[in-house]
């Protein structure tokens, strides 16, 4: 006797590729289909996503990303940036079998926004290995958004 049963969901794909854009704090962008592409660095590289760009999770570390051809006040879009350029802390992207595309940021800003002669690598914590690991981790932030803001 066979059992023709399915364990697994199916969701039905989206025609075009909806974004949402979070922090602990805000929301950057929600459901927003009117971009073309985004640009990311991943620990592996820059990467383009697009409309059906396969399934998967990407860690992003502290740095840049790009939300082409969306401008404010376009449905979803809740920033005010014309250049679509983000700095950020660190996050992931989760890229959904139904072609959406969700990341989540520690902290964001607009590009515009960005003040980079705010940044400095002198760091406040303690002696402890907790404070060790965070003083290296912005050491690193701090070199990484001095290298993007050219």
């Amino acid at each position: 006797m066979t059992n023709n049963v399915r364990f697994f969901g199916v969701m039905p794909k989206l025609a075009k590729m909806e974004v949402t854009v979070r922090t602990p704090y805000k929301t950057l962008f929600e459901n927003c289909n009117t971009f073309s592409r985004m640009t990311v660095n991943t620990i592996k590289g820059n990467m383009t996503i697009s409309n059906k760009t396969w399934p998967r999770v990407y860690l992003l570390p502290p740095g840049e990303f790009t939300i082409a051809n969306c401008p404010p006040g376009e449905a979803g879009n809740f920033t005010k940036s014309e250049s679509g350029k983000f700095m950020h802390t660190g996050g992931w992207l989760h890229v959904h079998d139904n072609n959406t595309v969700e990341i989540n940021l520690l902290e964001c800003c607009e590009k515009e926004k960005f003040n980079f002669d705010k940044i400095d690598s002198v760091t406040s914590e303690t002696d402890s290995s907790a404070g060790k690991v965070a003083a290296q981790l912005q050491d690193r932030t701090f070199k990484i958004f001095q290298r993007r803001r050219n």
